[in-house]
């Protein structure tokens, strides 16, 4: 009995080194067996943030046989920050795949190293376009998804979606035979369309359908346009028609695609701005870029937002050229140029790192037991050490090789951010953002000569738990009392949209500018007056806010008090840089906080994204600290961004230093764990001698 429970003691202590240093160990293990350094390298000499790049594998650098046969095992990481990525092809049978990758941070002629791990045959797949793009669809539904698209067709034309392909219809002879699908959002130049796409032909005419994919800024009145045109059998005719301003230029049959019918191939459009004189397009065919398709013009190609649309019609003859355009997927990515970042993935080491399942336990056996003969009493009990716990009450680790972040938790009464049009970001993405930063407010800047657009949004919006407050004024010309009868029309047609609407906004906020004149702190219009009316039209039914621009006249919001519910305070903009520390915020705002809290109404502190914040931590950080400030004033009614385009591109947190050599070898931790627990044991037997 003494031997055993002198031997249960020594395990004990064996087990206590290492539980200790365990944590190392667990750090390292992480059930992906293998690991591969990529090397992006930025070439056009330009910052790049949020940037998607193809990472293209083959039998020369990457040995399929190790990774889960579907490539669900695949994770990519930056540091120790996962990045997120879209598995585009997986062929292990062909030795082939390509996998794109969001890169955070390039920065201008440097490089970043990505890490990635496979070898985990429990992991689920994280492949997510969503995530991944700044806009996706692969129609896995069996519709077209209305918070995306918005679709139109004539003649017997028509949009059918199912089985995850999207189908463009023109199966008539009729000369207005077409179908037409369109994005909601628009997006800005320096972006690539990509689609993959074929061509089938129904009738009796081998020329089959005019098919167009290109981006565009209005349906009925094309004034901005970069149409890519192909017909004829196989797709051999190719050209553009690209329209700015009303100014138009057609190509002549410039290129083929020469894919036959029924095969699929992936076409790209890229449309980009190198310098502030010329914009440019370019065409790729299954990722290689035609040159005979380049075409760069300061008046032809315009810098306007627009949307991305697909097309397929009828010839104008009316021939009996029907067929359709099936699209498996679209997505746009960012394209900065002709130097796209270029990326080098290093060749698999001949010695693979052995599976974790093999790595040995150390073997408490051979230890000699019987030779120890300390007395039980004299063995001291390490204090403050909590039990080993029972394998049974081990939780297993989960698939996810990277930790979750976890943004600092903060109690305030509206965590808002805001965003200048609903078609700029990606609403799936926009809300997951949110979701994970603790945003439950959006302030939306409309456009009041069409507010019916929003209702969609709103709605959307509301369904994920998000209030809606319009945002109206935000740049008028405060030129007299002609601005003023227009502000005015502004809010009378929101609240008149707000009695009819199935989806009405939450609030209107009135975004003060401040004077023309630098040395005024008088806002540009009467806002008193302006927000009186208002609040008369309006009544209780709508929530009332006014933005506060940085220098405006602490006496008048006294005089808006009573009429708005709360005050937006602006930090940013007071000739200070980089207010990104709540301490200098605090400071910045003192003023017009203490003139909210004397009329004891209530303010919410806005800071913006560009302010020097590394990462949508800092950000929450920043609100935490504000939040912690502020606990227990009432004047202190909550916290909020702007905007969101600059947030969303922020990194979730900075990429952390590489370890030290050594620090993260595998098995580190239960080697240094047995050394103490032998180190005890030797202790203790220098003790009984």
């Amino acid at each position: 009995m003494r031997v055993r429970s002198i031997a249960c003691r020594i395990i004990s202590v064996l087990l206590l080194g290492i539980f200790i240093t365990g944590c190392a160990l667990a750090e390292t293990d992480d059930k992906w067996s293998y690991s591969q350094e990529i090397v992006v390298t930025e070439n056009a000499g330009k910052d790049l943030t949020s940037y998607q790049v193809p990472v293209r594998l083959d039998s020369s650098n990457f040995n399929f046989s190790k990774a889960n046969a579907d490539g669900s095992d695949l994770r990519f990481l930056l540091g120790s920050t996962g990045l997120d990525y879209w598995v585009e092809t997986w062929d292990p049978k062909g030795g082939e795949a390509t996998v794109w990758v969001k890169v955070p941070f390039l920065p201008a002629n440097g490089n970043r190293k990505v890490l990635m791990k496979y070898g985990y045959p429990e992991a689920r797949a994280e492949s997510n376009g969503a995530d991944t793009f700044i806009f996706f669809d692969d129609f896995s539904g069996t519709s077209l998804r209305s918070i995306d698209w918005k679709y139109e067709y004539s003649g017997g034309g028509f949009v059918d979606v199912q089985s995850g392909t999207c189908k463009l219809a023109a199966p008539n002879v009729h000369v207005n035979d077409f179908a037409l699908v369109y994005s909601r959002d628009s997006f800005d130049i320096n972006t690539a369309f990509v689609a993959k796409r074929m061509k089938m032909t129904t009738g009796a005419d081998e020329r089959g359908p005019v098919l167009q994919q290109g981006f565009i800024d209005q349906i009925d009145n094309a004034r901005n346009e970069i149409k890519h045109e192909t017909e004829l059998a196989n797709e051999t005719r190719v050209r553009w028609e690209l329209t700015a301003r009303k100014e138009r230029f057609r190509s002549f049959d410039l290129t083929n695609v020469r894919v036959p019918e029924g095969e699929w191939y992936i076409s790209e459009i890229a449309w980009y701005e190198e310098d502030d004189d010329n914009r440019s397009v370019a065409w790729f065919r299954d990722g290689v870029r035609d040159t005979r398709m380049d075409y760069t013009s300061s008046e032809f190609v315009t810098n306007l937002p627009m949307h991305i649309y697909l097309y397929a019609a009828s010839y104008p003859d009316a021939s009996k050229n029907t067929g359709y355009m099936a699209v498996d997927y679209v997505f746009i990515r960012k394209f900065v140029g002709p130097e796209e970042p270029s990326v080098q993935v290093t060749p698999a080491p001949a010695e693979e790192v052995a599976p974790v399942e093999e790595v040995s336990e150390p073997e408490t056996a051979e230890v000699p037991v019987e030779e120890v003969e300390v007395p039980v009493e004299d063995i001291l009990e390490p204090e403050n050490v909590s039990e080993v716990p029972e394998e049974e009450d081990v939780e297993e680790e989960g698939t996810e090789v990277v930790p979750v972040v976890s943004f600092p938790e903060y109690s305030v009464g509206i965590s808002g951010i805001r965003l200048s049009s609903p078609y700029s970001p990606h609403f799936p993405a926009l809300v997951r953002d949110l979701e994970s930063s603790g945003i439950d407010t959006i302030f939306l800047s409309v456009d009041s000569t069409d507010v019916w657009q929003y209702e969609r949004f709103v709605k959307s919006a509301h369904e994920e738990g998000l209030e809606v407050h319009a945002v109206l004024l935000e740049d008028p010309g405060c030129t007299g009392a002609w601005d003023l009868n227009t502000s005015g029309e502004a809010i009378v047609a929101v609240l008149d949209y707000n009695s009819k609407s199935l989806a009405a906004f939450d609030g209107i906020n009135i975004y003060m500018e401040p004077s023309s004149d630098p040395a005024s702190d008088e806002g540009c219009l009467d806002y008193v007056t302006l927000i009186e009316a208002a609040r008369k039209t309006g009544g209780a039914n709508v929530s009332f806010s006014a933005s506060l621009p940085p220098l405006y006249n602490v006496s008048n919001i006294e005089d808006i008090s009573p009429m708005v519910d709360f005050f937006v305070v602006r930090a940013y903009g007071r000739g200070t840089e980089n207010l990104n520390d709540a301490s200098l915020i605090v400071d910045a705002v003192a003023l017009q906080m203490g003139e909210i809290r004397g009329v004891g109404s209530k303010g919410i502190i806005e800071i913006r994204a560009e302010d020097g914040f590394e990462d949508k931590m800092t950000v929450q950080e920043c609100f935490a600290s504000l939040a912690e400030y502020y606990s227990g004033d009432p004047a202190f009614f909550g916290v909020a961004i702007s905007s969101y385009e600059t947030y969303k591109d922020l990194p979730k947190v900075v990429e952390e230093p590489e370890e030290e050599p050594g620090t993260g070898v595998p098995g580190f931790g239960i080697v240094s764990g047995l050394l103490a627990g032998l180190g005890a044991l030797a202790l203790l037997k220098k003790g009984r001698m």
